[in-house]
């Protein structure tokens, strides 16, 4: 897309966010950054010391849980770390009723991410998937993150988009006392046998930034703005017509633009370097006055090495028989990834009335992936003599920068008022530049031996150029009220909050026409067949296809305003009563943009407007010391993503099936019911529950027909769906028998949960489907999720080790059409075990092994494999040194 039509672009997105502005409730501005009460919370995890069993991490987090006025689950530092989790994603898949999918995105009660919000220091911020509203939890690494919170019971502080559960993600705050961490660390996978796939890429690859080797270059971006599309006949008529000379004309453009390209990706094979990943951190507090001011920073870098072994598969019916349409059963690659983060907090704590905090963000994840897949096509799944070699080059930046401000407020001259209120700033990007393919076709030659060359076809090679921006602002206010009532401590609470986002996407994608060249020329390697010298080469006929309209070029704007009001009552301390309710006017379009520029299809049927009422209850009953019960209610919303909505053709990067939007969808209604009992002892915790979800018109990922043996998805609403289970968890130190043969025991621990639950969904037939269970389960729905851990503490607190479990029931990967059943993604049982050995204290040293049990990860349909991914055993060791 040229730079003239980016302007276009980022005018009409300006548009259409003042037009949403118009039409908003003028309501004050500044809104939410977290439930009050974890305003509070916050301060008294940060106050919590952590010293001799790590498994008080566990027990003062479980202490936090207690009190939440609704169903809540956490997750300290120190149980992230003891269990040598590296991201929120890996840890979160630990807490009950909780599965991760794609190592990045969190399923809770079995519902889909997209029943998941995620909040920064309780502030909403942008997502550098494009294909996904929620953020990728793998982007967080463990070294930011103070504590997580899932809560699973909505509360009217809460966006009222609002499905499974919400992760608020708690980073470091301002340290106590002074603090100079550091660490580094190693590891090795058991995949890294083989030699690595790569290519010369750029040399600023070590740092996770393309150096613009890959990038859409000026001269390719001048001739968009000048000609609007690449193509001999396009340029040709801008030229001055169509004829004899300016065809001539238009070609050798064409070549010299095609110079441009980056050629220089021949798959090559080298050794891998160890894994290496480290970080430094510092914190201080100082006195000024009777202030007092904070300061925390820091970094990390992780660079990582996996090789990759998959298969897959993709079948039609016949009978009652499975035919293949395309067999892929020898998949090899290398993913080199480089993570990058930063923080920066400031606090200013003026007295015991008044806090200031900063907190700045940066996090960079890069992803390059080198793939080449042996197997058969649909065009030669049926042929002997055949076999195709596929090759795929895919290279993503994905980064997020967040600045925030927050305050906290005691007013004890205004009948004990309380404020806090935070505003947030945020930008996430996503750059994927000059994602290569190509196929190599393979013929049996009658000596034996098999003979290569590079497919002749119009299409032979595709390019790929992506950026997306998405730009937030988001801010609240929360305030409470407290006043006594006879033997009832009242709370009156409320508060406004609104939330803004423009994003602005552009693909630009080129084909590689290899029909003039010989099969002499295309048995070379592709830098070869490419060289300046072939492309310049008129004889060869080379031709650049711009085919950008088929991509996913869109603007999209969004804006929220809410405001709530709640009550709190605690009567004599034996029951405790929640309700509120929330507002919100919601406003969203997403417009579609061809190659030009210009909005594709009819701007009318994109907006989507609509506000409600999102009520809420939660009631505790203190039963005795030990023993709590809550019972809840709550009415939310699950509304479509801005991806969703846009009907143009994309590639789902996570599982690379061709997508389009469906502008039609409507948002989900969820209706919660929660009852759970929870008993707390000194050195132990228990609890069981009960929940039931109820949707109405629920949205579903569905295959629509398709003819080139490659799935095609889309999104549809069902008619109605329903999710409910019971879910247990416990912690307990083993220290309960008598005896000295048992003291031993007293150094360990257990801890574990297990959720139970059933999905059921009605859908319809829709245009373009032929679904073949009406009545199935839940995408992505596990009936069973299993977690349990052992732990291990000496006496002088110098040796720790942890013995983690985890596994998920199978769950629908895809509905299955055309008679074909639904696809299932296996059970995966994963074993992890970590060492920690502390001789000193201020240093530690760490082992951790992940996978002991060597599963992969598989998807099954009607007993045939489709897709297997190997996932390998991994190693890491680390040093720490702690001032």
């Amino acid at each position: 897309m040229s730079s003239k039509q980016r302007f276009k672009i980022s005018q009409v997105g300006r548009s259409v966010l003042l037009a949403l502005t118009a039409s908003a409730s003028m309501m004050p501005a500044l809104a939410q950054e977290a439930p009050a009460e974890s305003a509070e919370q916050e301060q008294s995890v940060e106050r919590i010391e952590v010293s001799g069993r790590l498994m008080s991490s566990a027990a003062s987090a479980a202490a936090e849980r207690r009190e939440q006025p609704y169903v809540a689950e956490l997750l300290g530092m120190e149980q992230i770390s003891r269990a040598g989790d590296s991201n929120a994603a890996t840890a979160l898949r630990r807490v009950t009723g909780l599965t991760l999918v794609k190592d990045k995105f969190i399923y809770v009660r079995g519902l889909g991410e997209r029943y998941s919000s995620t909040l920064l220091n309780g502030a909403m911020v942008p997502s550098p998937d494009p294909t996904r509203n929620v953020i990728p939890l793998d982007m967080f690494p463990a070294g930011i993150i103070e504590s997580l919170v899932v809560q699973k019971a909505y509360s009217p502080e809460l966006p009222a988009a609002f499905g499974g559960g919400s992760v608020n993600i708690r980073t470091s705050s301002i340290p106590l006392q002074p603090s100079f961490n550091v660490s580094v660390g190693t590891g090795y996978s058991s995949l890294n046998s083989d030699d690595a796939y790569t290519y010369n890429g750029g040399g600023d690859d070590w740092k996770g930034s393309d150096d613009g080797t890959r990038a859409l270059s000026p001269e390719l971006r001048a001739a968009l703005d000048q000609y609007g599309t690449i193509s001999q006949i396009n340029i040709a008529e801008a030229l001055g017509g169509i004829n004899q000379g300016n065809l001539a004309q238009a070609a050798t453009i064409v070549r010299e633009l095609g110079l441009n390209f980056n050629r220089d990706v021949d798959v090559q094979r080298e050794n891998i370097k160890p894994d290496f990943d480290g970080s430094v951190s510092f914190g201080d507090k100082f006195d000024v006055g009777s202030s007092v001011f904070g300061v925390m920073a820091g970094v990390s870098y992780d660079r990582s090495t996996q090789n990759i072994e998959e298969q897959e598969r993709y079948f039609s019916v016949s009978g009652d028989d499975l035919v293949p349409l395309n067999i892929y059963d020898d998949i090899k690659g290398t993913e080199h990834q480089v993570k990058l983060s930063g923080m920066l907090n400031f606090g200013l704590e003026l007295d015991e009335n008044h806090r200031f905090e900063t907190a700045s963000i940066y996090l960079r994840d890069t992803k390059d992936e080198v793939k080449v897949k042996n197997g058969d096509s649909i065009e030669t799944v049926n042929e002997t003599d055949r076999f195709n070699t596929d090759t795929s080059i895919r290279y993503e930046e994905r980064s997020m920068f967040s600045n925030q401000i927050r305050g906290r407020h005691n007013l004890p001259w205004l009948y004990d008022i309380s404020v806090d209120w935070q505003y947030t700033d945020a930008k996430a990007e996503r750059d994927a530049p000059g994602e290569i393919e190509y196929r190599y076709v393979n013929e049996l030659q009658a000596d034996g031996a098999y003979t290569s060359f590079l497919r002749r076809n119009q299409n032979a090679v595709n390019y790929s150029f992506g950026k997306m921006e998405d730009d937030t602002e988001n801010g609240s206010w929360n305030a409470k009220l407290p006043f006594t009532l006879g033997k009832a401590e009242m709370v009156l609470n409320g508060g406004y909050s609104y939330f803004e986002r423009q994003r602005e996407s552009e693909t630009n994608l080129f084909n590689f026409s290899t029909v003039g060249y010989s099969l002499e020329q295309l048995s070379q390697k592709f830098s070869e067949i490419f060289s300046d010298e072939s492309i310049l080469n008129t004889a060869n006929g080379f031709q650049i296809s711009n085919v950008t309209t088929q991509a996913d070029d869109y603007i999209a704007a969004q804006m929220i305003d809410a405001a709530y009001v709640g009550m709190e009552m605690n009567y004599d301390y034996l029951y405790r009563l929640n309700f509120g309710v929330r507002y919100e006017d919601f406003r969203q379009i997403s417009v579609p943009l061809n190659a030009d520029g210009e909005v594709s299809g009819n701007i009318e049927e994109f907006p989507l407007q609509e506000d409600g009422f999102y009520p809420s209850m939660s009631f505790t009953w203190f039963v005795s010391e030990e023993l709590q019960a809550r019972f809840g209610y709550s009415s939310t919303v699950v509304r479509p993503d801005l991806r969703e909505v846009t009907p143009v053709l994309f590639i789902d990067p996570l599982t690379d099936f061709k997508v389009t939007g469906f502008s039609g969808l409507q948002s989900t209604d969820v209706s919660s019911y929660d009852a759970r009992l929870e008993w707390y002892y000194d050195e132990s915790n228990y609890s069981v529950g009960v929940f039931y979800k109820d949707l109405e018109n629920p949205i579903e990922s569905i295959e629509l027909s398709g003819s080139d043996g490659n799935l095609l998805m889309s999104f549809r609403n069902a008619d109605s769906g329903e999710v409910y289970g019971v879910e247990a968890e416990f912690l307990q130190q083993l220290n309960m028998f008598e005896g000295e043969s048992y003291n031993w025991l007293d150094n360990f621990f257990v801890a574990g949960n297990f959720t139970y639950s059933e999905s059921e969904i009605t859908i319809q037939q829709f245009a373009g489907t032929n679904l073949t269970n009406l009545k199935r389960p839940l995408n992505g729905h596990s009936k069973h999720v299993v977690n349990f851990q052992l732990g291990f503490d000496s006496d002088n607190d110098e040796h720790n080790a942890t013995l983690t479990y985890n596994v998920f029931g199978k769950r629908i990967a895809f509905a299955g059409v055309n008679d074909k059943d639904d696809a299932y993604e296996q059970p995966f049982n994963s074993l992890d075990f970590v060492y920690s050995y502390t001789p000193f204290e201020s240093t530690s040293v760490k082992l951790s092994m992940k996978n002991l049990l060597d599963e992969d990860v598989e998807i099954m349909q009607q007993g045939e494999l489709l897709q297997r991914r190997v996932e390998g055993q991994s190693y890491g060791l680390s040093f720490s040194y702690k001032y």
